[in-house]
C-alpha cells in the first residue's frame, strides 16, 4: 500500500508540475492535450495487463520495480526535452517539423503515466481481495501528491520541483528494491538518482517559445533580469531595459516623453509595468484613457481590481489607493519603489462582496489583458458588476478597459452585461449611466451608479477632441460624432451600443461572437467564439480568423475526439482475449459502470472546482484544495469495508452520496454566499468539511464493484483502464459543458452518471442474488 500511495502521489505531483511547466514554456492549450494523451498511459497499461493476464504476476516485485523506473525515467526525459526543445505550437498545424517536436513532447509525457499504470494495475491484479485498500492508497496518495506539488510551487521553480519528485520516487525505488533484494533495481535507481539530484540542485532553464511575452521582453536591447521568484500564481520575473516602455490607452497626439519602466512578468505572459519611481504620475497621464476616470473624479479613494498592463496605480499617485490583487508580490514591487497603497491580497469578487467602503473610482485593470475562454471571471458578470457599482459613491465611476478587436469580440458583450446589470437594479435608461471612448487599441467603458451629468459629458467631449479619441457612446451622442479619428469601415461599436441600450437587434458584424450578458452560472466572459460562425469567419478573414478562435475550447474538442478514438481502441482491443465476466456484470455493463463512475467523478469534481474559485483567491490553491479533498476523501471511503454485499450495500453507498452531494451543492450555490465573508483559513476549513462527506461516499462504489469481480485477474486492470479513460474524456467534456451550457449542467451531468452507475449496479446485484438463490436451491 505504501508503494501504491507513493507512486500515485508522485504521478499527481508530476501532472500538476508538468501543467505549470507547459504553461510557462510553450502553450497551455496544448498542455491540456498533452496531459490528456499522457493520462491515456494509465488506460494503455491496464489494457496491456488485461491482455497479458496472469503472466504479469509471475515477475512479482521485479515488474513493480521496472514500472517505477519507467515512470521516473519519463520524468527526467520530460525535463530534458523542455530544456532542449522550444515549441511554436500553433505552427504545428502546417509545419511538419513543429508537429514532430510537439509529438516528441507528448510521447515523453506518456511514458511516466504508462509506467505508473503498469505498477498500479499489476498490484490490483496480484492482490484482488485487497482492492478497496489499494484503491484507497491510490486516491489518498494522489491527494497528498497534489498538496505536495502545491507546496513545492511556493518554494521552487517547476523544473526543479519536477526533478525533486523524480528523485524522491527513485529514493523510494532504491529502498523498496533493497527491502525485496532486487539488485538490478537498486543499481538502476541509484544511477538515475544522480542526474535527478543534479537537476534538482541545478535545474535546466526551460526553452521558452518566442511567442511568449517574457521571451520578447528579454530580446530587447540591454535587457536584464533583476530578479526571479517562484509562487503559486506562477514564476515572477522582473526585467529591466531602456527600451521597455508601456503606455496603453495613450493618445497618438502625445509628443512628449514616455519614461522607461520595468516589467513584472507572471508566468511567461502576464506583463505588469512597474514604474522605477512612484514619486509622481507619469508625464502622459493627461493624454491617457487610463487616467481619464481619475480626471473625471479628481477626489476620493481609488480601488484597482487586479493587475495588468493597464496600470491605473501609476496614474493614481498621491490619491488614497486600494490595490486588490491575489498575488501579493506585484503590489510589493510597487511599494518598494515608493507607491503609497493599501495592498489587499484577495480576489476582486470576494473583495466586492465583503467591502463596506465606498470609492470614487473602481478600475478593473486586469480586464484589459483579457483571459482564457475557460477562465471563470465572477466580477465580469451581471452580479459582479452590480456589486462593483454598489461600492461606488453616488458620483463614482466604474472603469472597464478592453482591447479593441475588429470585428468586435468583447465590446458588445460587455455593454450587454452592463445593461443587464443596471436593468436588474430597476434602471429604465441604462445608457444614460454609461460612456465609452475608443483609441487605436483600447476601448474604455465608464459606468456610474447615477446618470452622468452634463459636466461629465462636456469633459469627456473636450478630452476626446483634444487627444483624438473616438467617442463610442454617451447620452446624446449622434452618428455624425463617431468614427472620426481611428476610422473603421463602419461605426460598429457605436451601432452595437445603440442596439444594446435601445434593446434592438445588433448589427451583423457584432453578432459573429457571443453577445449575451454574462451571469454566475456561466461566468466565462472571455468565451467569445460561436461554433456556428467559424466557417463564416474563415470565409471573411482567411487564415487570420484562427487568431479569433477560443483555442482552449478548440483543443478541448480535439482532445475529446483524440482521446475517444484512442480510448475506444484500447478498451475494445482486449475483448477477444478476455475470459467470461463475473456473475454480477456482463461485459458491456463493466464498460458502462466503471466508465460512468470515472465520468461522473470528474464532472462533479470539476464543476465544484469551477464554483470554488469564487471563494479562494488563487485558482491554483482552489484546485489543490478540491483535488486533495476529492482524492483523500474518496480514499477514506474506499478503505472502509462494505459490510453488506449485493443489493443491500447499494442503498447506503448511493444514499450517502446523494446526501453529501446535496450538502455541498447547497453550500456552494447558497444565495448571498455567506462563505465569502469568512477569513481564508475558515473558508478552507469549512469547504473541506462540506465536501468531505460527499467525496467519502464517492469512493465507495468503485471497490464495491471490484469485490464482485474478485477472482477475474484480467478484469480488474481492465476496469481500472476503463475508469481512467472515462476520466480523460470527462475533463475535456466538463470544460466544454460549463462554458457552453453552464456549471449547473456539468454538475447535473455528473449526477446523471452516478444515477446510471447505480442502475447498472442494482441490476447486477439482483442478478447475482438470483444466481446465489438458484445455487442454494
Amino acid at each position: 500500500m505504501l508503494t501504491v500511495g507513493a507512486l500515485a502521489g508522485s504521478v499527481l505531483a508530476f501532472e500538476i508540475l508538468l501543467l505549470r511547466l507547459f504553461e510557462f514554456s510553450h502553450w497551455h492549450h496544448f498542455a491540456g492535450l498533452a496531459i490528456a494523451l499522457a493520462l491515456l498511459g494509465f488506460g494503455a497499461s491496464g489494457t496491456l495487463l488485461s491482455v497479458i493476464g496472469e503472466r504479469a504476476g509471475r515477475f512479482g516485485d521485479r515488474w513493480l520495480v521496472l514500472s517505477l523506473l519507467i515512470a521516473a525515467s519519463g520524468f527526467l526525459l520530460v525535463l530534458l526535452l523542455h530544456a532542449w526543445v522550444s515549441l511554436r505550437p500553433i505552427m504545428a498545424v502546417w509545419d511538419a517539423a513543429e508537429l514532430s517536436r510537439l509529438l516528441a513532447i507528448d510521447f515523453a509525457a506518456f511514458i511516466p503515466f504508462f509506467g505508473a499504470g503498469l505498477a498500479l494495475g499489476q498490484v490490483f491484479a496480484r492482490w484482488p481481495t485487497h482492492a478497496g485498500w489499494l484503491y484507497a492508497a491510490n486516491l489518498g496518495g494522489s491527494g497528498i501528491g497534489t498538496l505536495f506539488a502545491t507546496l513545492l510551487l511556493v518554494a521552487m521553480m517547476p523544473e526543479a520541483a519536477l526533478a525533486l519528485v523524480a528523485a524522491l520516487l527513485l529514493v523510494f525505488c532504491v529502498l523498496f528494491s533493497a527491502l525485496r533484494r532486487i539488485r538490478i533495481g537498486i543499481i538502476s535507481a541509484a544511477l538515475l538518482l544522480i542526474p535527478a539530484s543534479w537537476l534538482t540542485m541545478s535545474p535546466l532553464e526551460p526553452a521558452i517559445s518566442d511567442f511568449k511575452a517574457l521571451s520578447r521582453v528579454l530580446a530587447l536591447p540591454d535587457a536584464e533580469r533583476l530578479e526571479q521568484r517562484p509562487g503559486l500564481a506562477g514564476r515572477l520575473t522582473v526585467v529591466r531595459s531602456s527600451s521597455l516602455r508601456s503606455a496603453p490607452g495613450l493618445s497618438l497626439n502625445w509628443t512628449g516623453r514616455v519614461a522607461a519602466s520595468d516589467a513584472a512578468i507572471v508566468g511567461s505572459d502576464g506583463l505588469v509595468p512597474i514604474e522605477r519611481d512612484y514619486q509622481q504620475a507619469p508625464d502622459p497621464s493627461e493624454a491617457s484613457l487610463a487616467a481619464l476616470p481619475l480626471q473625471l473624479r479628481p477626489d476620493g479613494r481609488v480601488a484597482v481590481l487586479g493587475s495588468g498592463s493597464w496600470a491605473t496605480p501609476s496614474h493614481a499617485v498621491g490619491r488614497p489607493l486600494s490595490w486588490v490583487e491575489p498575488d501579493r508580490r506585484l503590489p510589493a514591487l510597487a511599494i518598494a519603489r515608493g507607491l503609497t497603497v493599501d495592498a489587499i491580497q484577495d480576489s476582486p469578487y470576494r473583495f466586492l462582496t465583503r467591502n463596506r467602503d465606498t470609492f470614487a473610482v473602481i478600475a478593473l485593470d486586469r480586464a484589459f489583458d483579457g483571459s482564457d475562454a475557460a477562465t471563470e471571471d465572477y466580477v465580469l458578470t451581471r452580479q459582479g458588476l452590480r456589486r462593483a457599482l454598489a461600492q461606488l459613491g453616488d458620483n463614482g465611476l466604474l472603469a472597464i478597459p478592453l482591447k479593441v478587436d475588429y470585428p468586435p469580440r468583447q465590446g458588445p458583450r460587455m455593454l450587454a452585461t452592463i445593461a443587464a446589470s443596471l436593468r436588474s437594479q430597476g434602471v429604465a435608461e441604462p445608457g444614460d449611466q454609461v460612456a465609452a471612448l475608443r483609441g487605436m487599441q483600447a476601448l474604455l467603458i465608464l459606468v456610474s451608479p447615477q446618470p452622468l451629468s452634463d459636466a461629465d459629458l462636456d469633459l469627456i467631449r473636450t478630452f476626446a477632441e483634444r487627444w483624438s479619441f473616438d467617442r463610442v457612446w454617451h447620452r446624446g451622442l449622434g452618428a455624425q460624432d463617431v468614427n472620426r479619428y481611428h476610422l473603421l469601415d463602419t461605426p460598429i461599436f457605436f451601432e452595437a451600443a445603440q442596439a444594446v441600450f435601445g434593446e434592438t437587434a445588433l448589427p451583423e458584424q457584432a453578432r459573429w461572437f457571443e453577445t449575451g450578458a454574462v451571469g454566475m452560472a456561466r461566468p466565462y466572459f472571455w468565451h467569445a467564439m460561436q461554433w456556428s460562425t467559424i466557417p463564416r469567419l474563415f470565409e471573411m478573414l482567411g487564415v487570420r480568423a484562427a487568431s479569433y478562435l477560443d483555442w482552449t475550447l478548440v483543443m478541448s474538442a480535439v482532445t475529446l475526439v483524440v482521446a475517444t478514438l484512442a480510448g475506444a481502441l484500447l478498451i475494445l482491443a482486449p475483448l477477444g482475449r478476455m475470459p467470461p465476466a463475473s456473475a454480477a456484470f456482463r461485459r458491456t455493463e463493466v464498460i458502462g459502470y466503471f466508465g460512468l463512475l470515472g465520468f461522473g467523478f470528474m464532472l462533479i469534481e470539476l464543476a465544484l472546482l469551477q464554483r470554488t474559485i469564487a471563494f479562494i483567491e488563487l485558482p491554483v490553491l482552489a484546485a489543490a484544495l478540491v483535488f486533495a479533498v476529492f482524492m483523500i476523501g474518496a480514499g477514506i471511503g474506499s478503505a472502509m469495508p462494505t459490510r453488506r454485499r449485493g443489493a443491500d450495500a447499494l442503498r447506503p453507498i448511493f444514499g450517502a452520496l446523494a446526501i453529501g452531494g446535496a450538502i455541498a451543492v447547497l453550500a456552494l450555490w447558497w444565495p448571498g454566499q455567506p462563505l465569502l465573508a469568512l477569513p481564508l483559513s475558515a473558508r478552507i476549513t469549512l469547504l473541506v468539511a462540506l465536501l468531505l462527506p460527499m467525496t467519502w461516499a464517492m469512493g465507495r462504489p468503485f471497490p464495491w464493484a471490484l469485490q464482485h469481480l474478485v477472482g477475474t485477474r484480467s478484469w480488474q486492470p481492465w476496469s481500472w483502464a476503463i475508469n481512467g479513460f472515462a476520466s480523460v474524456l470527462a475533463a475535456s467534456t466538463a470544460t466544454l459543458l460549463s462554458v457552453q451550457a453552464g456549471q449547473p449542467v456539468t454538475l447535473l451531468a455528473g449526477i446523471g452518471c452516478y444515477l446510471g452507475a447505480w442502475l447498472i449496479a442494482r441490476r447486477g446485484a439482483r442478478r447475482l442474488a438470483g444466481r446465489q438463490e438458484a445455487a442454494t436451491a
